[in-house]
């Protein structure tokens, strides 16, 4: 896996991962990256800290080819217990906890996704917008509840 540290603003910034999380080898972690504990980072996976700070809380999912990075002074932070799902993009966005980012859905800059909030399957949150918690974001529009209950277990039982 490659772990590369890059040079933002004169510093020198390396990717800080806890050593519980798995992380495949073809996973690619760049730049200003705090990793919490337990988290899971399949093949094909880039997280790149570089225009700002990416934070990851504890016990996340990041199915393969999803992409988290950074836009110019819009830092991503990712809470606990979430699924990124296969091929999804989290830019200078904020997931909070327990949250479903469905396969191949995007979120833009200053985005929120808040608790046990979902993101369906090819899904587009434009920028600025908030998928409140417990709430579903399906297509370019806010649906309803969630009335899947829990989205970690959701997620982490699919």
């Amino acid at each position: 896996m490659p772990i590369i540290p890059i040079e933002v603003k004169g510093k020198l910034r390396t990717p800080e991962i806890d050593p519980s999380c798995w992380i495949s080898d073809s996973a690619w972690i760049i730049g200003d990256v705090k990793m919490g504990s337990e988290n899971v980072v399949y093949q094909g996976v880039i997280i790149r800290g570089d225009f700002a700070a990416i934070k990851i809380g504890a016990r996340n999912v990041f199915q393969d080819a999803c992409i988290v990075n950074t836009a110019l002074m819009c830092k991503t932070q990712i809470g606990d217990n979430n699924l990124i799902g296969f091929g999804a993009i989290v830019h200078g966005a904020t997931v909070k906890n327990n949250a479903v980012v469905g396969i191949q859905s995007v979120l833009m800059v200053k985005t929120t996704v808040e608790d046990d909030a979902m993101v369906g399957a090819t899904s587009f949150v434009p920028m600025g917008k908030q998928v409140p918690a417990g709430q579903k974001w399906i297509g370019r529009e806010l649906k309803g509840e969630n009335t899947q209950g829990k989205m970690w277990e959701a997620g982490r039982h699919s």
